[in-house]
């Protein structure tokens, strides 16, 4: 770590420190906000560098989005002699470029690049980077369940046992459509400054991922997933005003196989918050531990906490029936269904008395609660 990071950081943790004893307000705040800063630069992960091939397969799917949302399949056909092309959707692996050319024209992405836009989905979304992720390319996913375990029975000798058997079910999880759509004018077209294709993934990304975020969280599972809020267990007496002890019996609230694995989850208002509690009133000993590690969560009573934008957050006391805070093995708990396939179709008709290119594109994710018990909601009183 760079010297003048940790120096900075011992500053504002003494300013911080004297301002809390001295019990000047303003002072602490300014003093919180730098330490938040200082912690999130240090934090702030590294971009990772691509391969030779992950580079030259990406620029081949560049080029041919660029062609695609110019000319449609015709001009990436004539174009890329040289590249990996099909007019049928079997072998996937095998192909860079794929086309579905006798249905609707439609350019399927590849798996390297689907890929791409997924991971950067799952860097921005805390659901699936903690949940147990099913990639499919089926319509839904049988997620099977055990209702009820076997239990041992002390026996005497030449004694019968008891006859007992498991129970099992399942939840069948389906995958819904998720689609976003990209516009641009023939200036931007023909700008040489503007990076088409970059713009087109750059704004299916942000499109996904608030529609994703916020299903994952409160979906109602009518044509989307079904979120976490409201299909889990609930901490219902929770207080309003958010105290350690409250954190400390909802965690308390799952069982203890859950807990290996558990974390948490707020919004950034929420946080602010819990980074403020400590265990008694008047000392140092803050229930939030900060990791500044690059890549790694903070930590609080023990376990990561992650980031969720579509969570309740207030500054203030939390409303009546408010869930702020989810804390669980979420792996366990809750199932994904991601259909890896992403599919663009190029519209350049529909506005084209504005001279305006339309893009479609689309997926499929699914996503449910699979074990309650796992999970439990902070459910403000």
């Amino acid at each position: 770590m760079d010297i003048k990071i940790i120096d900075s950081l011992r500053s504002s943790i003494d300013g911080l420190k004297s301002a809390i004893e001295t019990g000047n307000a303003e002072a602490e705040a300014k003093w919180q906000a730098k330490f938040d800063q200082l912690e999130f630069d240090v934090k702030k992960a590294q971009p990772s560098v691509p391969t030779g091939d992950e580079r030259a397969e990406t620029k081949d799917f560049m080029k041919a989005a660029r062609l695609f949302a110019k000319g449609g399949t015709t001009a990436v056909l004539q174009e890329m002699k040289d590249a990996k092309v099909t007019s049928s959707l079997s072998g996937k692996s095998d192909n860079l470029v794929r086309f579905d050319v006798t249905a609707a024209g439609a350019l399927l992405m590849p798996a390297e690049m689907s890929s791409d836009i997924n991971k950067q989905v799952v860097e921005i979304s805390p659901v699936l980077q903690v949940a147990n992720v099913v990639n499919t390319a089926a319509p839904s996913f049988k997620q099977a369940l055990r209702n009820a375990s076997l239990t041992a029975s002390w026996v005497t000798e030449d004694s019968a046992t008891t006859k007992v058997k498991d129970t099992f079910g399942y939840v069948d999880i389906p995958a819904h459509k998720l689609a976003a759509r990209v516009a641009w004018t023939i200036e931007q077209e023909n700008d040489a400054a503007y990076n088409l294709e970059s713009e087109i993934l750059s704004s299916i990304r942000e499109q996904f991922d608030r529609s994703l975020g916020a299903a994952f969280i409160s979906g109602d599972g009518i044509n989307k997933p079904k979120g976490l809020v409201g299909n889990v267990s609930s901490y219902a007496s929770a207080p309003a005003a958010l105290t350690s002890d409250a954190l400390v019996i909802m965690q308390s609230s799952i069982k203890s196989d859950y807990q290996r694995n558990a974390s948490w989850m707020m919004n950034r208002t929420t946080m602010a918050k819990v980074r403020r509690l400590t265990i008694a009133s008047g000392t140092w000993n803050y229930i939030w531990e900060p990791n500044f590690q690059a890549g790694k969560p903070s930590t609080l009573l023990g376990s990561p906490v992650y980031e969720a934008p579509d969570l309740a957050g207030t500054a203030s006391n939390f409303s009546t029936g408010n869930v702020p805070i989810l804390y669980g093995d979420f792996r366990y708990g809750y199932t994904v269904v991601r259909n890896t396939d992403f599919f663009l179709i190029r519209d350049p008709y529909s506005e084209g008395n504005a001279f305006i290119t339309n893009i479609y594109a689309m997926t499929r994710f699914g996503g449910a609660v699979v074990r309650s018990e796992a999970i439990v909601q902070y459910t403000s009183a």
